[in-house]
């Protein structure tokens, strides 16, 4: 099963994405930034999902960390912030789109990145 991580600080939104991911049959590994998230990249994640608007950590950073580890970033922010979806894209991000992309695209955007397996 192909495993997403979340850098997602807010919990409501965190709860709603690994809802669907499961749905969808990815299993989510959920963490909250920085240092935590970083370990986590042992752990074997196909993907991170990393909010741009985080207040915890330097959600840039850990784009490119997760990048020269080899994992593939799928960054979102607000709409109004083409500079910082820009900048994440900058950093290493594979996908940097607008929080309501994310939403309505969410399955079709990860299974471009990492693809599905089904479960066994």
């Amino acid at each position: 099963m192909k495993k997403v991580l979340l850098a997602v600080s807010e919990l409501i939104f965190q709860t709603r994405l690994s809802e669907q991911l499961k749905t969808l049959g990815y299993e989510v590994l959920p963490g909250d930034s920085g240092e935590a998230l970083c370990k986590g990249f042992g752990v074997g994640p196909d993907l991170l999902v990393v909010d741009l608007q985080s207040r915890d950590g330097d959600p840039l950073r850990l784009i490119g960390q997760a990048r020269d580890a080899g994992i593939p970033v799928l960054a979102y922010g607000q709409h109004t912030k083409a500079n910082v979806l820009r900048q994440a894209r900058e950093a290493g991000a594979a996908l940097a789109v607008p929080r309501s992309q994310l939403v309505e695209e969410l399955g079709q955007l990860v299974r471009g990145l990492i693809g599905f397996e089904a479960p066994v």
